[in-house]
C-alpha cells in the first residue's frame, strides 16, 4: 500500500480490542491491568464487549458498504503475550496462534477495502507486568520486544501467507495524557498505591521513550524487510492545556526543530505562551455561563501547577532515547483525537443522579455531582478545526514539510444508556449523533479547503462498547441492546440512524472533493 499523499482520504472508524473483542478477564482468559477491579466490581466487567473478535467478518462488511476506506483497530499486548494468572509473574512466550488470528482479521479488513491503522498499546497492558508497569523502566524493553515480535510476524504472515502488503500505518501509543492522569490522579484507571505528580511525570517520562524506541524498531524491521516505509506516530487527546498535550509533540519533534536538550524549558515555556496566544486569537464560541467561569478558574491553576512543575530532568528516559535515537524524526504524522478538549469545561451545573461508580466519601459524591460525565461533553466542533490547522503549521518542519500531516484518529459524542436499559436519556443539549457528526464533518471539509494536509477522519465508535469501566456511554455509530446480545442496531434509542448519516456525508464529500473519490468504495449503501 502506498503511503500517504495529499490526493487521498481515509474515512473509516476507531476501535480498541479491550473495548470491544471480548475475552478478556475471566476464567481461563488473558488477564491484563483491569482484571482486579473487573472482580472486585469497582467497574462493570468486560465480559463479551461488542464481540469484535468473532464478527470481525460481519463489521468489516457492513464498513465496506458505508464506503469507508479505513478501519482502526489495537493489537491487544494481553492476548498476544498472554498470562492466565493475575499475578506478577516471568514473561510469558507469545502466543502465535494469537498474533495469527490478528494478521487474519487484518488481511480480511483489506479485502474489504479497509485500510487498516493498527494501535499497539490502547491502555492496557498484561497483568503480569504488574498494576503500575509504566513505573518500571523494564516495561520500556518489555514493550519493544512486544513489537518487534508482533510487527515481524503479523506482517510475515500477511505478505507470504496473505499475499499482501505490509500494514503501513501504525499508532504505537493511545493517549498518553489520557492514560497518565486517569491513572496517577483522577484514580478512574487502574493504579496501586501510589498517586500524585512523582509517578504521573515518571510515567509519561517512561511512556514517551517507549514511543521513541518502537518508532525506530519498526522503521528497522520494514528497511531491512525491503518493505515500502511506514507511518507511525503515538496519537494524543486534544487539550487546550499545554502541559497535557502540545508539550508531549513539543519534545517529541526538539531534534527536528533544533531545539538543544538544555533549552528545553525555555522553550516549553515559550511554546505554551504562544498557544495561549492563538487560542484566544482563534474566539472560539465558548458559553460563558456558570461552570465555564468556575472552569476557567481551574484551567488557570492548571496552566500555573504545569509550568511550575515542569522540569527537564524528569524526562531524562525520553530525552535519552530521543538523543540515542538513529532518526532524528519520530513521528511521521500527527494522530489527535478531539472530543471535548477545553477544561473551562470540566464543570456542570450539580446533577446527582448519574453516578456510574461509587463515590468513597461526601467529597467524592459532591465532586462527582458538579464535574461532566462523558455525556456533558460539550461539542465545538471550530475547535477541531483550531486544532488541526495550528498543529499541522506547527510541526511541518518536525516530518521535513511546511505542513504537518494530521489524522482525526478519534471523534465522538456520548449518550447515556445503561446495559440494562433501566435508563435511556438524551444530553442535556439534546444533540443527536447524526447532528454531531455533520458539525465536525463540516469542519474536515473547511480543514481541506484550506490545504491543510488532512490524512483522514476515524469516528470513534463502529459499535457501543465498553467505556473504561462502563457500558453506559454509547458512542457507537451502530446501537447495541446489551440484553438482546450483540447486534449491530441501525436506530439508536432516540430514534437517530448515525451510520446512514455518516455514510451520506461521506458520499456528498467525495463528490464535493472529486479528486478523493477513488478511495475505498465506489458508492456508499445509504440504506443499511
Amino acid at each position: 500500500m502506498p503511503a500517504w499523499s495529499n490526493n487521498s482520504f481515509l474515512w473509516g472508524v476507531a476501535t480498541s480490542g479491550y473495548q470491544s473483542e471480548g475475552g478478556y478477564n475471566g476464567p481461563d482468559q488473558p488477564k491484563n491491568n483491569w482484571f482486579h477491579g473487573e472482580v472486585n466490581g469497582s467497574v462493570m466487567p468486560t465480559g463479551a464487549a461488542a464481540e469484535f473478535w468473532t464478527r470481525y467478518e460481519e463489521d468489516f462488511q457492513t464498513c465496506e458498504r458505508m464506503g469507508l476506506n479505513a478501519f482502526r483497530l489495537s493489537l491487544e499486548w494481553a492476548r498476544i503475550q498472554p498470562s492466565t494468572s493475575s499475578d506478577s509473574a516471568p514473561t510469558p512466550a507469545f502466543d502465535f496462534a494469537a498474533l495469527d488470528d490478528y494478521s487474519d482479521r487484518i488481511a480480511a479488513c483489506r479485502r474489504h477495502g479497509l485500510e487498516p491503522i493498527v494501535t499497539l498499546h490502547h491502555f492496557t497492558h498484561p497483568a503480569w507486568l504488574g498494576i503500575d508497569a509504566w513505573l518500571h523502566e523494564d516495561t520500556v524493553a518489555c514493550f519493544v520486544e512486544y513489537v518487534r515480535v508482533t510487527v515481524t510476524h503479523i506482517n510475515r504472515r500477511l505478505t507470504e501467507h496473505h499475499q499482501l502488503a505490509p500494514i503501513q500505518w501504525y499508532i504505537t501509543t493511545n493517549e498518553p495524557n489520557i492514560l497518565v492522569p486517569n491513572t496517577y490522579l483522577s484514580g478512574m484507571f487502574p493504579a496501586g498505591l501510589t498517586r500524585g505528580l512523582t509517578p504521573l511525570i515518571r510515567a509519561y517520562n517512561l511512556l514517551l521513550a517507549a514511543h521513541i524506541h518502537a518508532y525506530n524498531v519498526i522503521h528497522d524491521l520494514y528497511q531491512e524487510s525491503g518493505w515500502a516505509s511506514p507511518q507511525v506516530t503515538l496519537n494524543t487527546y486534544c487539550s487546550d492545556l499545554y502541559w497535557s498535550e502540545k508539550m508531549i509533540w513539543d519534545v517529541l519533534s526538539l531534534r527536528q526543530q533544533a531545539v538543544k536538550f538544555t533549552e528545553l524549558q525555555d522553550y516549553a515555556y515559550a511554546n505554551a505562551k504562544h498557544f495561549e496566544a492563538e487560542l484566544r486569537k482563534a474566539n472560539l464560541p465558548f458559553r460563558h455561563n456558570l461552570p465555564y467561569r468556575f472552569g476557567q478558574l481551574a484551567r488557570r491553576t492548571s496552566n500555573w501547577l504545569g509550568r511550575r512543575n515542569f522540569d527537564v530532568s524528569h524526562l531524562n528516559y525520553c530525552l535519552q532515547a530521543l538523543e540515542a535515537s538513529p532518526r532524528s524524526q519520530v513521528f511521521d504524522y500527527l494522530a489527535i483525537d478531539y472530543y471535548d478538549p477545553f477544561l473551562a469545561h470540566i464543570f456542570r451545573l450539580p446533577l446527582f443522579s448519574d453516578f456510574e461508580f461509587k463515590t468513597k466519601d461526601f467529597r467524592g459524591w459532591l465532586m462527582s455531582g458538579i464535574t461532566s460525565k462523558w455525556w456533558d461533553w460539550r461539542s465545538l466542533p471550530e475547535g477541531l478545526h483550531f486544532f488541526c490547522q495550528f498543529y499541522s503549521r506547527e510541526f511541518g518542519s518536525a516530518v521535513g514539510q511546511t505542513h504537518c500531516p494530521v489524522m482525526i484518529a478519534e471523534n465522538g459524542m456520548a449518550i447515556r444508556r445503561k446495559p440494562d436499559n433501566s435508563v435511556a436519556t438524551r444530553r442535556s443539549d439534546q444533540m443527536l449523533r447524526s447532528e454531531y457528526l455533520k458539525a465536525h464533518v463540516q469542519q474536515v471539509k473547511r480543514l481541506v479547503q484550506e490545504g491543510i494536509p488532512m490524512v483522514g477522519y476515524l469516528h470513534w465508535s463502529m459499535t457501543d462498547n465498553y467505556e473504561w469501566g462502563s457500558y453506559t456511554p454509547r458512542f457507537g455509530l451502530f446501537s447495541i441492546d446489551f440484553q438482546q446480545g450483540s447486534d449491530r442496531l441501525v436506530q439508536d434509542h432516540l430514534g437517530d440512524r448515525p451510520s446512514e448519516t455518516y455514510a451520506q456525508l461521506i458520499n456528498e464529500f467525495r463528490k464535493e472533493f472529486p479528486q478523493f473519490s477513488g478511495m475505498g468504495a465506489e458508492a456508499a449503501d445509504i440504506n443499511l
